[in-house]
């Protein structure tokens, strides 16, 4: 089988987010030398459009028989191990504090695989914490500049990727293009701002979307309960 004859447009992004997540695996490894820890931040968001552009082609055109596979190994660069490797290296955790970085990889990879084991089960949720939201909040957290935070975070982000909580899909175009605009205009401050407060506001903003996300399932069951 010739890989290059089977990829489709879909997967053309997911490539893309790969490269991505990579590109801020190496601007993370060089914050210790003077590189800017939000730069990471930028590709991270980057990748995020991406994905939501493979998955957004995959239901229009129809996906590969790489799509569900390629888009899992990305996620897991991206989102996984990137926003991880940006928390250690940022902060210069010390050793003992690795396992905790170690743990939100590994969970991150538990629920890309469960996806892929359970796809189709539900076309409006998704069971535990979608792999990119999880990765964005770590990544946005190391920007606040509380290693303490960050470590905690890393841990709750963990357990709820692996959790049974439903969190809704977003599909609906106009909300998608709404987050992706979002998203350009954070990463676009972010690349070009050095000042602290800008950089703090940009990162603040991102923050406040996916915990508006994170709580969504608790304000769902409320709204079901009242039903």
């Amino acid at each position: 089988m010739n890989v290059f004859r089977i990829i489709r447009p879909p997967d053309i992004f997911t490539l893309l987010n790969a490269v991505f997540g990579f590109i801020a695996i190496l601007v993370a490894g060089r914050a210790s030398s003077g590189t800017f820890p939000h730069y990471a931040l930028v590709f991270i968001l980057l990748a995020a459009i991406a994905d939501g552009l493979d998955g957004f082609l995959a239901r229009k055109m129809g996906g590969g028989p790489l799509g569900a596979n390629l888009d899992s190994l990305a996620d897991l660069i991206s989102f996984g191990l990137a926003p991880a490797f940006l928390a250690v290296s940022a902060f210069h955790l010390p050793h003992y504090i690795w396992p905790v970085a170690i743990v939100f990889l590994l969970c991150g990879a538990l629920r890309l695989a469960r996806f892929n084991v359970a796809s189709g089960k539900s076309d409006q949720y998704f069971e535990g914490l979608p792999i990119p939201a999880a990765g964005i909040a770590l990544s946005a957290s190391v920007l606040l500049g509380r290693p303490v935070l960050t470590v905690a975070l890393m841990l709750l982000l963990a357990i709820l990727m692996v959790s049974s909580i439903s969190y809704p899909k977003i599909r609906e175009f106009r909300l998608m293009i709404f987050f992706g605009c979002i998203y350009l205009i954070v990463g676009l401050v972010l690349f070009v701002k050095h000042d602290f407060d800008d950089i703090i506001n940009a990162t603040l903003v991102v923050i406040t979307l996916i915990t508006l996300y994170m709580v969504s399932p608790v304000v769902i069951s409320r709204l079901r309960k009242k039903k």
